[in-house]
């Protein structure tokens, strides 16, 4: 159970969190003009990412090193994270009527300032670092000048990719209609004509069962209209949804997503685990956290939302710290 130090402490973290998140000002990213970008790539200018390879282990997150040179550096000069990697006019959705239309018709998924290393506006060169998830598609590093307003394109690196971009990652629990129900929520980059979703669960040291998932997703016409259906569209995958039921109250469960390929190999996610709800009525102590939308941040402090909800991070890091004391979140 959450002592007092640590309720308040929790308290403090969620009210700083609200405030962050309904804090007023522009989203960082709404301020490249990406529609108004040139490419002007220049031989004398480099990007290079490393490693090559992400997620050789399983990993559904990496962090990158991105190494470039400018040959007249600016304050203005930036990096730009594009995902898919190929953001050139070839992926320009539609008509753009008699005029020649946009040369970069995808909005980066993130960025940072190059003189965020040091002794770039001296030398012309620098190194960052990013922290990259498994969004499906491969990712490619961008430098332009010119600043956010009028972006030119000087260098580009090759395609990096996690080893398997299409592998199940970040299940998410909910409460089901009933008291012993549970749902399992996960996404991937396979379609049900591709691999057969499912999970396996059951009481520990006990052997488990497999339920079946249904998958759904939408494309870019679902969307109400732009940005979101040209510059900001990003293909969402596939999103699968199970039911776990009868559960016995109390007992708890582990469970793993999975997909069954043609072959009958299986792609498997993460080993997780979750206890059941009590019976309704039962005498039980229930420890719930409840908060609203909390904002977002990122760990590797690039001006996708740097300094625009730092918040959330605080928030996250509390609630991890607590996990043993939780039994539920409202959110």
């Amino acid at each position: 159970m959450m002592g007092p130090e640590v309720a308040a402490r929790l308290a403090v973290v969620l009210l700083l969190a609200a405030a962050a998140a309904g804090h007023g000002g522009v989203q960082p990213l709404s301020r490249i003009a990406i529609h108004r970008a040139r490419v002007a790539l220049d031989a004398s200018a480099a990007v290079r990412a490393s490693p090559a390879l992400l997620g050789t282990k399983g990993e559904d997150t990496a962090w990158v090193s991105v190494d470039f040179v400018a040959p007249h550096p600016s304050g203005d000069d930036w990096i730009g994270i594009f995902s898919p990697s190929n953001f050139n006019s070839s992926t320009c959705p539609g008509s753009h009527g008699s005029g020649p239309g946009p040369v970069i018709c995808s909005a980066p998924i993130k960025y940072q300032f190059a003189n965020y290393s040091s002794d770039y506006g001296k030398s012309g060169k620098g190194t960052l670092k990013f922290q990259l998830i498994n969004q499906r598609q491969d990712f490619s590093f961008a430098l332009f000048t010119g600043g956010l307003s009028n972006p030119k394109l000087i260098a580009v690196s090759i395609a990096i990719a996690f080893a398997n971009s299409k592998a199940p990652v970040y299940p998410r629990l909910a409460q089901g209609k009933s008291w012993n129900e549970m749902t399992v929520t996960w996404t991937s980059g396979y379609d049900i004509t591709e691999a057969y979703p499912f999970v396996e669960w059951g009481m520990k040291w006990r052997p488990g069962v497999r339920t079946a998932a249904g998958t759904v997703t939408f494309d870019r016409e679902s969307i109400c209209g732009e940005p979101a259906r040209s510059l900001g569209w990003r293909d969402p995958g596939f999103i699968h949804t199970a039911f776990l039921t009868d559960l016995w109250p109390n007992k708890e469960y582990y469970y793993k997503i999975g997909h069954m390929l043609p072959d009958g190999n299986v792609t498997w996610g993460k080993v997780s685990s979750f206890r059941a709800p009590p019976y309704p009525g039962q005498k039980s102590l229930q420890r719930v956290v409840i908060f609203g939308d909390m904002g977002k941040a990122e760990r590797d402090g690039s001006n996708e939302y740097s300094n625009y909800q730092p918040g959330s991070l605080n928030t996250t890091d509390t609630l991890i710290k607590d996990l043993d004391n939780i039994d539920s979140v409202s959110h």
